[in-house]
């Protein structure tokens, strides 16, 4: 399965970053169509070929590993004008080459092969690391999540970063300091694992994203899924690779944490990170099924047993091709199916601890279906959708560096693997560094006088780290020396790609902030409560964005009125994400609030399958309902919250109401008769956006799952009873 993916990608994609196996063509960024964010994983630099060298290595298939080492020494340059992600840069590539070399390293000195080699890898390692270094100069030492590999960082325009892309950078930079000697590294990287174990909260629970110039979170949730999974699995894996007791300690605090507040029999919940009675959603995504291999390394096996079998099942329920997100019953939440690895990296260890052979038929289940599901002509596809199977023309680099890498080591005997590999530590993208050179510190420790429990407390600003001689690790990509050293790296002629809107405007939005920011508009709420924007098109970084800034002021002054005038603010608009699970459509649709009932808030929103209500007009007790539904109710011949009682007696965990009239063209507000006695959440649709829903409700009645939640106001609304 690999060799049929991997050669692929050498025939018909490399050197392009990643193959797209459906139409047989490599994917380079900036020549095939965008896909967003995803494709700052991509940076021009052989991706799939650099992931996938010490996969090679651990099968065993020595030649092959040296000829593509040799490709990539002979071809790879770092020296491009294009921004990518430092976090994917790093698990990827950086550790990449560090484990490649590491690999030649054991070739040499063990077998007698590879003598050619003469730490080229290291070098390109050391080449791309100071190149990454620049996204470390910020006022809290946590990385802007972007740098471009020619230019570095101009000026900090990023102003967020997850847990995991700060805290996942530990494992490579330190074996780098350890190979090269230069601290520098790995006191970067361990900063930022220390910054964000002091600011969790006191319930030693880390938020999932962080305002990085203020040191504050932005997003309080907490799960050991995406945003924050990785960070925990390196501060095990830091201990595992430098024996310092303090890692063990911060994995150890939010571990006991996670079981305490996260975990709810087999679920694994995503809370609340500041109030962790709080439950921020009722889905999981599949990148939490690496959880229980964490687990097993903590020593915590039985544990790990029982929140596999969750993850398991959910992948049984979707033809054991785990959906990108599903719900606590397994059903599917998003349909997606990348060939992730996390679900066969927790069965690896698992069965690794334990021997029980019930994980190597689990992994024969999961191995058949990738075969039988996904594999195309040229290679593995990923799936848009478990249910239907549809194909998407996607392979990521990591399904070669970890999915069959760890399914190759399920089955694989001891003498099929290239390596001894107890004596490796597994990095997030399975990449494996030998523990042999890593217990030698480097030139100097990181952190000597810290003291995490005595400085629980105390500002971090407090602490001393002048030792780093930033002048020297920027000086490879020195910033500007012009006058617009203050301002984002913008041509003068740039325009806006896409139009801020009024009625879509959230100061909370970093991306519109900076679009603000290049308008000459400033954003101010310096006593805590009334938003304000200052405008001077002196400041904006050309004419035409400017006035652009001019245009858009007058906009969100005449929206504001509009607001004033029909009596609703932001607080008073709702969201109806609606999604079909059969057919892979979504729809938001803008909806208007209850008056009465539990709230929505940007911590609570409610996700379930949709019924329409019998009898349809909701004015009299309705039929029985299962109690993960949201009925769908028609307005007329009642109160409001008439019909909400009688839905929630039905079983109903919420309501969406649609207008039976033509005449409401925005949202309302839904009006109660004073008493407070109903428990779970409405929300009111107009007859446009109702009759959305009921269309794809029509076509696929029993797979449409919808969430209601806290949104942004983007029409005029008024408040009737």
């Amino acid at each position: 399965m690999f060799f049929h993916a991997y050669n692929s990608y050498m025939m018909y994609a490399f050197p392009a970053d990643e193959l797209m196996p459906v139409t047989c063509t490599g994917r380079v960024r900036g020549l095939t169509p965008s896909r967003g964010e995803v494709d700052e994983a991509l940076g021009r630099y052989m991706l799939t070929l650099v992931d996938s060298l010490d996969t090679l290595l651990v099968m065993k298939e020595y030649s092959s590993f040296e000829h593509a080492t040799k490709m990539v020494i002979g071809g790879l340059s770092f020296d491009t004008d294009v921004t990518i992600n430092l976090f994917e840069a790093n698990i990827r590539v950086l550790g990449g080459l560090l484990s490649g070399h590491a690999g030649l390293l054991y070739l040499n000195t063990n077998l007698g092969k590879a003598r050619w080699y003469s730490d080229e890898l290291l070098k390109l390692a050391v080449d791309l690391a100071d190149r990454l270094l620049p996204a470390f100069h910020t006022p809290t030492g946590l990385p802007v999540p972007r740098v471009n590999l020619r230019h570095g960082v101009y000026r900090i325009r990023d102003n967020e970063t997850c847990t995991a892309c700060a805290g996942t950078l530990f494992l490579e930079f330190a074996t780098l300091s350890r190979y090269t000697g230069n601290n520098t590294y790995e006191d970067v990287a361990r900063r930022a694992l220390d910054y964000l174990y002091e600011k969790r909260t006191s319930y030693d629970l880390p938020g999932s994203v962080m305002d990085i110039n203020r040191g504050k979170w932005t997003r309080r949730e907490t799960t050991i899924g995406a945003g924050i999974d990785s960070y925990f699995e390196y501060l095990m894996k830091g201990y595992i690779l430098t024996g310092e007791e303090q890692l063990w300690d911060m994995f150890e605090t939010q571990y006991k944490a996670v079981k305490k507040h996260l975990m709810s029999g087999r679920f694994m919940l995503t809370i609340n990170s500041a109030s962790p009675e709080a439950r921020v959603r009722d889905h999981q995504d599949s990148l939490q099924a690496f959880w229980p291999g964490v687990q097993v390394l903590a020593g915590d096996i039985e544990e790990a047993e029982r929140v596999y079998e969750h993850y398991m099942a959910a992948a049984r329920k979707n033809q054991y091709t785990l959906p990108e997100a599903f719900l606590y019953d397994g059903r599917m939440f998003w349909s997606q199916y990348y060939i992730r690895p996390e679900l066969l990296e927790s069965t690896y260890f698992l069965y690794k601890a334990t021997k029980n052979p019930k994980y190597v038929e689990y992994g024969k289940e999961i191995m058949d279906a990738i075969e039988s599901r996904c594999r195309v002509t040229c290679g593995y596809s990923a799936l848009k959708s478990v249910l239907t199977g549809e194909l998407e023309n996607r392979l990521d680099s990591f399904v070669l560096s970890e999915t069959f890498k760890y399914m190759f080591l399920l089955f694989a005997d001891d003498s099929q693997i290239g390596v001894p590999i107890d004596d490796y530590v597994f990095t997030t993208e399975a990449h494996i560094i030998p523990l042999k050179y890593t217990h030698i510190a480097p030139t100097s420790s990181s952190s000597p006088n810290l003291s995490l429990h005595q400085c629980k407390n105390e500002n971090i600003t407090q602490f001393s780290w002048k030792e780093i001689n930033f002048r020297k690790v920027y000086s490879y990509h020195p910033y500007p020396t012009s006058t617009e050293d203050d301002r984002p790296y913008y041509h003068s002629s740039r325009k806006l790609t896409s139009k801020l809107q009024p009625h879509t405007f959230d100061h909370n939005d970093s991306t519109q902030l900076e679009m603000l920011s290049s308008m000459g508009i400033s954003v101010d709420q310096s006593d805590g409560t009334k938003l304000q924007l200052v405008h001077n098109p002196a400041r904006a970084y050309s004419e035409a964005l400017g006035m652009e800034g001019v245009i858009f002021m007058k906009e969100i002054m005449e929206h504001t009125k509009s607001l004033e005038k029909s009596g609703l603010s932001n607080a008073d608009f709702r969201e109806v994400n609606v999604k079909s699970l059969l057919l892979g459509t979504q729809e938001t649709l803008l909806a208007g609030k209850a008056m009465f009932g539990p709230q929505l808030t940007k911590h609570f929103s409610v996700v379930g399958n949709v019924e329409q209500g019998e009898p349809y007009h909701g004015c009299s007790p309705i039929n029985r309902v299962e109690s993960s539904r949201i009925v769908i109710l028609e307005r007329g011949a009642c109160m409001f919250v008439e019909k909400v009682r009688h839905a929630e007696a039905a079983g109903a965990k919420g309501v969406i109401i649609i207008d039976n009239t033509h005449v409401t063209s925005g949202v309302l507000a839904m009006s109660g008769d004073g008493v407070n006695d109903v428990n779970i959440p409405s929300v009111f649709l107009n007859q446009e956006h109702g009759n959305k829903l009921l269309e794809m409700y029509n076509k696929d009645p029993k797979m449409i799952i919808a969430e209601l939640r806290i949104g942004p106001p983007q029409e005029n609304g008024k408040c009737e009873s």
